[in-house]
Order: C-alpha cells, then sequence, then structure tokens
C-alpha cells in the first residue's frame, strides 16, 4: 500500500482574538519506509508561513499505515509565533482522520511541550525582521556613539570603530597608539616582513596605549 497523505491544518489567535503571524515546521524524527512499494519519506523540514487569517496547512503522511516501518515514528512540530516563545512537540499522524484532515488543536503531543525563549538565534531574528527584507530597512536609533539610522549601517559602524591599524613607519622599539576605541582592545604586532613580534602592552588609558620590544622596527599594530 502507499503512504497516507494527510492534511494537516492549524490556527494562531492572540489572546484578544487577532491573527498571529509567524512559522510552523515539520520534521519526522526518522525516514519512514514501505518495503512492499519500495518508498521512502525523508526527514526534511516543512516549513509553512501564517496566512493574514493566522492560518496554515500542509500535507503530512500517516505515521501509522499498515506496511510502514519503524514503527513508532512522529513529526517534531516547533511553532515560532512571533511575539511568543518558542514552542516544540512531537505529534503522531493517524491514517483513519476523518475525511483525510486533522487539525493541531486537535492532537495531543507524544511528549510535553518543550517552550523556549526566543533568544537571537538566527531562526528568531530572520522572522523578528522577515517583513524589512534586509537590515538596510530596519530603522535604528542614534546614541551618543553611534550616529547610524538603519541596523546595516550601524553594524558597519559598529566593526569600524571595533578595529584601528597603527603603521609604525620608523623604527622604534617604544611604539605610542592612540586609538580612540574607548575600550581595552587586543593588540597584535608584525614587522615590516609581517612576521609576528611579541611586544609588553601597557594601557595608557581607554583611549591609548604603549607597546615596548627588546630592539627597535617599523610595522603595523592590529587592535581589535
Amino acid at each position: 500500500m502507499a503512504f497516507t497523505p494527510i492534511t494537516v491544518t492549524a490556527e494562531y489567535l492572540s489572546p484578544s482574538g487577532t491573527p498571529m503571524s509567524g512559522k510552523v515546521t515539520f520534521m519526522l524524527t526518522s525516514t519512514m519506509r514501505q518495503p512492499s512499494v519500495n518508498k521512502s519519506i525523508a526527514p526534511v523540514e516543512i516549513t509553512k508561513t501564517l496566512n493574514g487569517s493566522g492560518q496554515i496547512s500542509a500535507t503530512l503522511y500517516a505515521t501509522n499505515d499498515t506496511d510502514t516501518v519503524p514503527t513508532g515514528v512522529t513529526y517534531e512540530v516547533t511553532e515560532r509565533i512571533r511575539g511568543a516563545a518558542l514552542n516544540k512537540y512531537f505529534i503522531s499522524i493517524d491514517k483513519n482522520a476523518i475525511n483525510g484532515a486533522v487539525d493541531l488543536a486537535d492532537l495531543v503531543p507524544s511528549i510535553d511541550p518543550v517552550v523556549q525563549l526566543n533568544y537571537a538565534t538566527v531562526e528568531y531574528v530572520d522572522d523578528a525582521f522577515s517583513d524589512a527584507g534586509s537590515a538596510t530597512n530596519i530603522s535604528f536609533t542614534p546614541t551618543s556613539e553611534i550616529t547610524s539610522t538603519t541596523v546595516q549601517a550601524a553594524i558597519t559602524e559598529v566593526r569600524t570603530r571595533s578595529r584601528f591599524v597603527h603603521e609604525q613607519a620608523s623604527a622604534s622599539a617604544t611604539w605610542s597608539i592612540t586609538h580612540n576605541m574607548k575600550f581595552f582592545p587586543n593588540v597584535s604586532i608584525v614587522d615590516t616582513a609581517l612576521s609576528k613580534v611579541i611586544g609588553e602592552v601597557v594601557y595608557t588609558s581607554e583611549n591609548a596605549l604603549t607597546v615596548t620590544f627588546s630592539q627597535s622596527f617599523a610595522g603595523k599594530a592590529y587592535l581589535s
């Protein structure tokens, strides 16, 4: 027999009853196989984005077809609903679902849901700012130190302010470096042949430092 396709639906509303936005991902916990027809269903991610009514619909395959092996395979469901904690749980899909359809609200998770806070993961950031399309379109409020007005420009500005290159043109055993980075940076020294040199670094302030060597030479200091 063939795998039985089942339509899985869901609707997400806020406490006030307005539609939510976000994504729901389904993935099998293992490959399902039917040796009698030489077919397999691979565990790949199936991601559905909530529509304007907060709804999704996905076609999944039943996990309890008679000829399916191994038994006990489930779908991992990950709900990334904007403004809510990430919710993850596992479900089984019954081949005898009425009219070949079932709603997530009617399914009992195989284990208790795992609720996680949304930290700045790639998935969370991508979802949170998906409407902007690009970091260049996301507004950034300037501060006393960062003057940019978009997130992308602010990132570029922070990167620029977080590194400094000092070029020591004349040979010297003591290099005095004013970097104005407002913190105590790591220091890496190379001579004119690009060989790394170790010196004694003394931070005279959060904006300046000196490096002392056993002999005079010219080169560059990379601060970050």
